[in-house]
């Protein structure tokens, strides 16, 4: 998962003529020295405080009834590389808004100080500084690392983020057009592995020059968890939150009945589309059919194994249904990575957690897909493929 980039700007400086201060009214030397001190002291603060503020003020959330659906409001967002949609169920546009904002305003902020294309952000500061020591991080982040390390060991390594330097490896070779050798990626695998980062008093560090994280494929889930707390805590009993396909629900949707979800399919028009039927859980997809490299000739996933340091193959596509976004969009991930038998392992030894794994079969059509099921995905499930 990518983030979208900030936009930045100037601020003007006010002219001060240049003019130094002289005569009898000029400040005792000791006196101005602690004045001076001061200042910078002030300057360096308000730096640290403004580095996590959005460098473009927000646009003002727009919101409208959803035609044809009454008392059912929509906002639409656009963050973290991505579109997305905020939906809740009120009985007018009074009541709508302060539910929709609750709910925008942490996922803004996730993206400040979550995204690796903002050289201000708290990741990108870790990533720089995190090998010389200690790099104290926001509630949020801490959080979502302890989740990330957490994930990482359920999954024997599948999901990691501290895979960022092999993302590095691969887009430059994508970009190259070449192939990387496997004596290129065993030095970059030498930086991988979330048992060098190390956590502690609100603050993180890696073991070892070169590491680096990226939270792509768990900060999204993440910032639709907050956004769906916003959305409760204001008042919604029913809603949805959206971000780039990865959604969450709240409760029933009109008429009491369970949210309608489509599920994102790698073989458009091949059968009749796919969905699930869900209240009060959250939808995770990752797969490689919307990205991915073309290397000498070779589509190759845009997941790469932390553990091979190889892109993942013949898993276009895992769908996973779990109690909140968070585990949703980690587990998504690592269940791409550890494929269909390790998988089904992993999601049934975690309550509350159904998954789909679409598998290109090898031989024939290379664009045969089979589909496995975790026990309790298919009662989730309209129009379910044979």
């Amino acid at each position: 998962m990518a983030f979208e980039r900030a936009e930045e700007t100037m601020t003007p400086r006010a002219d001060t003529g240049g003019r130094a201060m002289t005569g009898t009214s000029a400040m005792p030397r000791p006196r101005r020295a602690v004045l001076l001190a001061a200042i910078a002291a002030a300057v360096a603060v308000a730096a640290v405080v403004n580095a996590y503020r959005p460098r473009v003020a927000p646009r003002p959330l727009q919101i409208a009834e959803v035609p044809g659906l009454p008392e059912r409001y929509r906002a639409g967002i656009n963050t973290m590389g991505t579109e997305g949609a905020l939906l809740v169920l009120a009985p007018d546009l009074d009541a709508a808004r302060p539910m929709l904002e609750a709910a925008v305003e942490p996922v803004r902020r996730v993206a400040v100080v979550m995204s690796t294309y903002r050289s201000d952000s708290e990741i990108s500061r870790l990533n720089r500084e995190g090998a010389r020591g200690p790099v104290q991080l926001s509630p949020d982040t801490t959080r979502v690392l302890r989740e990330a390390v957490r994930f990482s060991a359920l999954s024997g390594g599948a999901f990691d983020v501290t895979y960022a330097p092999l993302r590095t490896l691969w887009r430059k070779a994508g970009e190259g057009q070449k192939l990387p050798s496997q004596v290129e990626i065993a030095e970059v695998l030498a930086a991988v592995g979330s048992a060098n980062l190390f956590l502690a008093d609100g603050a993180a560090s890696f073991a070892h020059p070169g590491m680096e994280a990226d939270l792509g494929g768990i900060a999204k889930g993440y910032a639709i968890d907050l956004a769906v707390e916003g959305m409760i805590a204001a008042g919604a009993k029913s809603g949805m939150v959206d971000i780039g396909g990865d959604i969450r629900v709240i409760g029933l949707r009109e008429a009491g009945e369970e949210w309608k979800i489509r599920i994102r399919d790698p073989r458009p028009g091949e059968h009749d589309p796919m969905f699930l039927r869900l209240s009060d859980a959250a939808v995770a997809t990752s797969g490689d059919y919307e990205r991915y490299y073309e290397i000498e000739g070779q589509r190759l996933s845009h997941i790469v194994d932390p553990r091979t340091g190889w892109p993942v193959a013949d898993v276009p596509s895992v769908t996973v249904v779990a109690t909140d976004a968070t585990s949703a969009d980690a587990l998504a991930t690592a269940i791409n990575v550890l494929g269909p038998e390790e998988g089904l392992k992993l999601i049934d030894s975690l309550p509350g957690a159904e998954c789909m794994i679409m598998v290109r079969q090898q031989g024939g059509d290379s664009d045969a897909v089979r589909a496995y099921y975790s026990a309790g995905f298919r009662d989730l499930m309209e129009g379910a493929i044979p």
